[in-house]
C-alpha cells in the first residue's frame, strides 16, 4: 500500500502507511498508552507486553502476509492511530479476518478513525485475497458503531458477556463487510 496524507477536521495533515519493522517500539509505546485511555478496546493498558524484538517479527509477519495488514497514521511525527486486518492462516479461511482500530484520544472526532477504517477497506479490495472483514465492538461504543455500519459493515450477531472490564461483562456485536473485487 503506498502512503497517503489525509487532511483531519482540524486541519492537520495525517500520513497513513504501512507499518514497517523500524517502528516497534514507538509502536509498543503507542499501544501501551493509548489501551490506558478507553475501555472500548479488545485490551487494557499493560496487555501486550512483549519484547521490541517480537513486535518487530509482529510487524515482518505482516508485511510479507498478502492476507494481513498493518497500518500507522502519524501526525507531526507522532503516532495517531493504527489500524490492522489478520487474516486467518487456514486455507477455507485464509479470506476473512478481524480487523481493528485505535486512535489516541486527542485525535477522536477528526475522522482519523475514518481514514484509517477506509484505507484497510481500499487496501482489502485491490488485495486479491480478502473478501470479507470483520470486526468485534462493543454494544455501547455508540461512536464506532456510526462509524462502522457508515461505512458499510452490519451487525451479523450479538455475542453476550464478550468483554470483560474490571469485573463487568459487556455484550459485542460481531460486524463484517463482505469485500468484492
Amino acid at each position: 500500500m503506498q502512503a497517503k496524507e489525509v487532511t483531519l477536521k482540524n486541519s492537520q495533515v495525517a500520513t497513513i502507511r504501512q507499518a514497517r519493522p523500524e517502528d516497534a517500539a514507538r509502536l509498543l509505546e503507542y499501544v501501551n498508552r493509548v489501551t490506558g485511555e478507553t475501555d472500548f478496546l479488545a485490551f487494557g493498558a499493560g496487555e501486550l507486553d512483549w519484547p521490541v524484538e517480537k513486535e518487530r517479527r509482529f510487524i515482518e509477519d505482516y508485511r510479507s502476509a498478502d492476507n494481513k495488514m498493518l497500518l500507522v497514521a502519524e501526525v507531526a511525527g507522532d503516532i495517531a492511530g493504527v489500524a490492522g486486518f489478520t487474516g486467518d492462516d487456514r486455507q477455507r479461511l485464509r479470506h476473512g479476518g478481524e480487523l481493528g482500530v485505535m486512535v489516541s484520544r486527542r485525535y477522536w472526532g477528526l475522522a482519523l478513525g475514518s481514514a484509517l477504517m477506509g484505507s484497510v477497506i481500499e487496501w482489502a479490495r485491490g488485495s486479491g485475497v480478502v473478501r470479507k472483514l470483520g470486526l468485534r465492538v462493543r454494544v455501547d461504543n455508540e461512536r464506532a458503531l456510526r462509524l462502522y455500519e457508515r461505512l458499510g459493515f452490519a451487525r451479523e450477531g450479538l455475542v453476550t458477556r464478550q468483554f470483560l472490564v474490571d469485573g463487568t461483562f459487556y455484550d459485542g456485536y460481531l460486524m463484517g463487510l463482505e469485500i468484492d473485487p
